[in-house]
């Protein structure tokens, strides 16, 4: 697959890519080069699922994507899930990526061979640094890199949801992601249950630090200190629990959509 040039359907697909967008166009192209410019011969479909955008999404998109989605329901989960739903019925893998992550050249290849090699494997989540190398957010980068591990090591993986490899049947069996908040870390809890899922800190992605420019230090601490909080408790009850307390929109404070 490469630029303008879509999935060979006369082999069936494998993997779906699926990407959630909303606005964008800042950071879309880098993303979906770097999954079109895939070092690998598995086949794959690369979908964007669109949350509305109006800032020129939707052109990038399609000069590099099988599908672009039009998802009506707003939230990054039902943009994930109907992605999910409109995959090829062939695909046995999903990978969500989101549009400001940029996935090294050999990605597809390495989720394919852990899902071959590892039959047990559920899903899984790698290490991640920030486009930006500022000294606070590399500390940032370094904290939560290894908090992932730490829950790895000693509990279950938790899932960032903007770097997730699954298999096709574990996702549709656990409910696959929802319009919650933390729906990274309430999708985690429930795939969690069906069998083994990991954190490979040794594989890099690239992520924007967009939400932690916004959110400053303390605010990155906060979210982190939430994601151990949704392992005990229901996050439509957090959710609720914001608005009785009135606090101003949760999801945008941390940077959920």
């Amino acid at each position: 697959m490469h630029k303008n040039g879509k999935t060979n359907k006369t082999m069936v697909t494998e993997i779906s890519v699926i990407v959630p967008a909303l606005n964008e166009a800042k950071y879309l192209e880098a993303t979906l080069e770097s999954i079109a410019n895939q070092n690998t011969n598995v086949p794959y479909e690369l979908i964007v699922s669109d949350n509305g955008s109006t800032d020129g999404s939707l052109d990038i998109a399609k000069e590099y994507t099988d599908m672009v989605l039009q998802c009506e329901e707003r939230g990054i989960g039902p943009a994930r899930h109907f992605g999910a739903v409109n995959a090829s019925e062939n695909s046995r893998f999903f990978i969500f990526i989101d549009a400001d992550t940029i996935i090294p050249g050999y990605y597809l290849s390495y989720t394919y061979e852990m899902f071959k090699t590892k039959p047990d494997l559920l899903a899984f989540s790698t290490g991640f640094r920030f486009s930006e190398q500022s000294e606070q957010i590399k500390l940032a980068e370094s904290v939560a890199n290894k908090y992932f591990v730490m829950r790895d090591k000693l509990r279950s993986a938790t899932l960032p949801g903007f770097n997730t490899a699954v298999r096709r049947d574990a996702y549709f069996k656990c409910g696959g992601y929802q319009n919650v908040l933390l729906e990274d870390v309430d999708f985690s809890r429930r795939i969690d249950k069906l069998g083994t899922v990991r954190f490979f800190p040794h594989v890099k992605v690239v992520n924007s630090s967009r939400r932690l420019d916004a959110m400053g230090l303390l605010g990155t601490l906060y979210y982190y200190s939430q994601l151990d909080l949704g392992w005990e408790l229901n996050s439509t009850w957090i959710d609720k629990l914001a608005k009785k307390l009135g606090i101003a929109d949760l999801r945008e404070y941390i940077g959920i959509r």
